[in-house]
C-alpha cells in the first residue's frame, strides 16, 4: 500500500511533534503493509508559503537522514484560498516538486466559487489536482454532484481510510461509499497525524473494506482496492500518469442519479490548525 496523504514531517503542523514520533509512525505504517509514503504538511496556498516549504524540506531531510525502512516523498496539503491562483505555476508544493500532482484541501464549510477555475489553471499547467477528503466537505455532503464535476474537470479524489470504515462518522462514511460506488475515487489515504487519535492503524481494515466493496461488482465505474491503495498512489509518487476515468454520458447520468439519493445526516464542524 502507498499512502499519499499524512503528516509525519516533525514539528511543522498538527502532525508528528518530534522526529522520534515520526519514526515510530513510519515503522507502524511499514508493519501494517505500507511500502511508500508521500507526506503532505499543511500549506496555505499563497506565495509567502514558498519559504515555508523550504522549512518543510529541511525537517523532512532529518527524517531521511534517520534512514527509516520506508520509501519517502515530500509534497504538501495545500489549503485552497483566493490566493492559490498565484502559486499554480510553482512546482514547490507538488509531489516531489515534479509538477505532476498536487494535493488540495478545501475549506470545510463549502466549495468556493473559484475552485473550478483553480482546477482549470492546474490542468492547463499539466498538474493533476487531487482533492483531499471531499467526503468531509460540507459542500460536497450537501451537493455530492460537486464531486462529479471535480472529476470531469480533471481532478482526482482521495478518500480518507477512517471515513470509509466509519471511524469518522456516518455522514462521512455514506459519502465515501457513494463516491466509491460511482467510481469517482482514485485514492485511499490515511491522513495520519499521530500515534493515538489519528494513526495509520486503519489501513488494513480500509483495504479489506475496499476489496470486498469492489468485489460486489455493482460499481458504476469499477475500481479495485489495489488501484485505490497501491497502483494509483504509486503512480503519484513516481510522477507517472494515471489511467483515465471513463465518463460517457450514460455513466454520467447514472452517477448523478446515485449521488442525488439520500444526502446523509448533519455533520460536525472540523477545526483546522496551521502554524
Amino acid at each position: 500500500m502507498v499512502d499519499i496523504h499524512c503528516h509525519i514531517v516533525p514539528g511543522v503542523d498538527d502532525g508528528a511533534v518530534s522526529l522520534e514520533m515520526s519514526l515510530v509512525m513510519i515503522e507502524e505504517a511499514r508493519r501494517l503493509g505500507v511500502t511508500s509514503i508521500l507526506t503532505t504538511p499543511h500549506i496555505r496556498g499563497r506565495m509567502d508559503d514558498v519559504a515555508r516549504h523550504e522549512y518543510h524540506k529541511k525537517e523532512f531531510q532529518k527524517v531521511l537522514d534517520a534512514k527509516p525502512d520506508m520509501d519517502l516523498h515530500l509534497g504538501g496539503e495545500v489549503r485552497v484560498t483566493p490566493d492559490t491562483h498565484s502559486v499554480t505555476d510553482r512546482a514547490e508544493f507538488t509531489a516531489d516538486e515534479k509538477s505532476k500532482y498536487i494535493l488540495l484541501e478545501l475549506e470545510f464549510e463549502q466549495v468556493p466559487p473559484y475552485f473550478s477555475q483553480l482546477l482549470f489553471e492546474y490542468r492547463l499547467r499539466g498538474i493533476t489536482p487531487i482533492v483531499a477528503h471531499p467526503e468531509r466537505n460540507v459542500g460536497v455532503l450537501r451537493h455530492p454532484e460537486y464531486a462529479l464535476e471535480f472529476v470531469r474537470q480533471g481532478a482526482r479524489l482521495q478518500v480518507t481510510t477512517g471515513s470509509l470504515i466509519g471511524e469518522l462518522g456516518d455522514a462521512f462514511q455514506e459519502c465515501s461509499l457513494k463516491l466509491l460506488e460511482c467510481g469517482l475515487v482514485s485514492f485511499l489515504a490515511s491522513d495520519a497525524h499521530n500515534l493515538t487519535t489519528r494513526p495509520f492503524t486503519n489501513w488494513p481494515a480500509a483495504y479489506e473494506y475496499a476489496r470486498s466493496f469492489s468485489e460486489r461488482g455493482d460499481c458504476i465505474i469499477p475500481v479495485s482496492a489495489d488501484d485505490l491503495c497501491t497502483n494509483n498512489p504509486g503512480a503519484v509518487c513516481a510522477g507517472m500518469p494515471l489511467p483515465p476515468i471513463e465518463l460517457d454520458e450514460k455513466a454520467i447520468t447514472r452517477v448523478r442519479q446515485r449521488l442525488s439519493k439520500n444526502n446523509g445526516p448533519a455533520v460536525k464542524r472540523k477545526r483546522f490548525f496551521f502554524l
